[in-house]
C-alpha cells in the first residue's frame, strides 16, 4: 500500500508560505509575484519527487529539471526587486537571469546521462553566490524594505541560501543514485555530497556570522567619509520639513524608496545625503524623529508607554527602549517620571548617534 510521500509536506508548506507572501501588501508587487512563484515551483518539484519516489512515475524526470532550474533565479530576482527604487528588478538583472535560464534550459537537452542534474547544480551554485553577495549589502541598499524589517530580510536571504545549498546537495545524491550500476561512482559522488553538506554547515556556522557581524558594524552609522554637498543640505531641509510637518516617521513601514518618491529624487540620494550631513544611516535618522515625538508624548500626555511607542512608529519595545536610551540616556519610563511637570522638557537636547 502506497503512503503519502514526505516530500509533499514541503509542497504544502511552500503553498502556505506563498499565500502568506502574496497577502503582504507592503511588499512590492514584483517581489510578491517572484517569491510566490519560486515557492510555487518548489511545491511542484517536490510533488514530482513524491510521484517519482512513491508511485514510480519516472516520466516526470524529463520535466522536473526544467522546473527546478527556475527556482533559484526567481528567488534572486525577488530579492533584487527589494533593492530597486521602482520595486521591479532592473533590466540588467532581468537580462542576466533570462540568459542564464535560457542557457540552462538548452543545456538540459544534452544527451549526457548526468547533464540535467549538473546544469541544475551549476545554476543553483551561481545564484547562491549572487545571493551571498546581497547579504553584504547595507540596509540602505534594500530601498523597498523598512529599516526595522531589514533583519527579517537578511534572515530570508540566509534561508534562501541554505535552501539552494540543500538542493545542490540533494542533486548530488540523486546523481549518485543514477549511477547505481557503478559502486565506485556511487561512493565517490555520495562522498562529494557529504563534503558539500559539510561545507554548507561550516559556512552557516562560521562564515555567515562573520558576514552578518561585519555588516552590522557597517550599517550602524559610521561617520561620513565625504563632506556634505550643497544639494545634500537642500535635500535634508526638505526631508526635515516633511518629517516635522507630516509626521511620516509614524509609519512603521516607512522605506527609503517611499522617501525618495515623496522628495522626487533617487532613494539612494536621500541615504547619501543623510550620511554625509549627519554621519548616520537613514534608520537612525528616522528613529531620531520617533524618539523626539515619543518624548513629547511622554511628558505631555498620560498615555501608557506602550501606546506612545506605537504612536511614534516603533513596533517593538526592545528597539524603542534601545533607541530612546541611546538618544536621551534614559529609559522611556524614567524619562516620563523625570519630565512630569517640566514645561521645558521639549527643549532638551538629544544626543547625536555616537560614531
Amino acid at each position: 500500500m502506497s503512503t503519502v510521500p514526505t516530500s509533499w509536506l514541503i509542497s504544502i508548506l511552500a503553498v502556505f508560505v506563498a499565500v502568506a507572501v502574496v497577502s503582504r501588501p507592503l511588499l512590492p508587487v514584483a517581489a510578491r509575484v517572484l517569491f510566490s512563484l519560486a515557492l510555487g515551483l518548489v511545491a511542484v518539484v517536490t510533488v514530482f519527487v513524491g510521484l517519482r519516489s512513491e508511485y514510480g512515475i519516472d516520466g516526470l524526470s524529463r520535466i522536473q529539471p526544467h522546473i527546478a532550474i527556475l527556482i533559484a533565479p526567481t528567488l534572486w530576482l525577488g530579492f533584487q526587486s527589494l533593492a530597486s527604487t521602482t520595486g521591479f528588478p532592473t533590466r540588467e538583472r532581468l537580462l542576466m537571469a533570462a540568459i542564464g535560464i535560457v542557457i540552462g534550459q538548452l543545456a538540459l537537452f544534452l544527451p549526457t546521462a548526468w547533464s540535467a542534474d549538473l546544469v541544475v547544480i551549476g545554476t543553483n551554485a551561481i545564484c547562491a553566490i549572487l545571493l551571498a553577495r546581497m547579504l553584504r549589502q547595507p540596509p540602505e541598499a534594500f530601498v523597498q524594505v523598512a529599516p526595522n524589517k531589514f533583519r527579517m530580510t537578511r534572515l530570508a536571504l540566509l534561508f534562501a541560501l541554505l535552501f539552494i545549498a540543500l538542493i545542490v546537495a540533494a542533486d548530488m545524491i540523486f546523481v549518485a543514485v543514477l549511477s547505481a550500476g557503478n559502486a565506485g561512482v556511487i561512493q565517490l559522488l555520495t562522498g562529494i555530497s557529504g563534503v558539500i553538506v559539510t561545507a554548507v554547515l561550516l559556512c552557516a556556522l562560521v562564515g555567515v556570522p562573520i558576514v552578518l557581524g561585519g555588516q552590522t558594524r557597517h550599517a550602524s552609522g559610521a561617520p561620513a567619509a565625504e563632506p556634505p554637498l550643497e544639494e545634500d543640505q537642500d535635500l535634508l531641509r526638505k526631508l526635515d520639513q516633511l518629517m516635522a510637518e507630516q509626521h511620516i516617521f509614524k509609519d512603521p513601514d516607512l522605506t527609503l524608496a517611499r522617501l525618495g518618491r515623496r522628495l522626487h529624487c533617487p532613494a539612494r540620494s536621500v541615504s547619501k545625503a543623510v550620511n554625509r550631513v549627519h554621519g548616520e544611516n537613514i534608520s537612525r535618522y528616522i528613529n531620531g524623529f520617533r524618539v523626539r515625538h515619543a518624548a513629547m508624548l511622554l511628558t505631555t500626555t498620560d498615555l501608557p508607554v506602550t501606546d506612545i511607542m506605537l504612536e511614534a512608529g516603533f513596533q517593538s519595545k526592545s528597539s524603542f527602549n534601545t533607541e530612546f536610551r541611546r538618544l536621551t540616556g534614559q529609559t522611556p519610563s524614567a524619562y516620563k517620571r523625570q519630565g512630569s511637570g517640566d514645561k521645558y522638557v521639549l527643549n532638551r537636547d538629544f544626543k547625536r548617534s555616537e560614531t
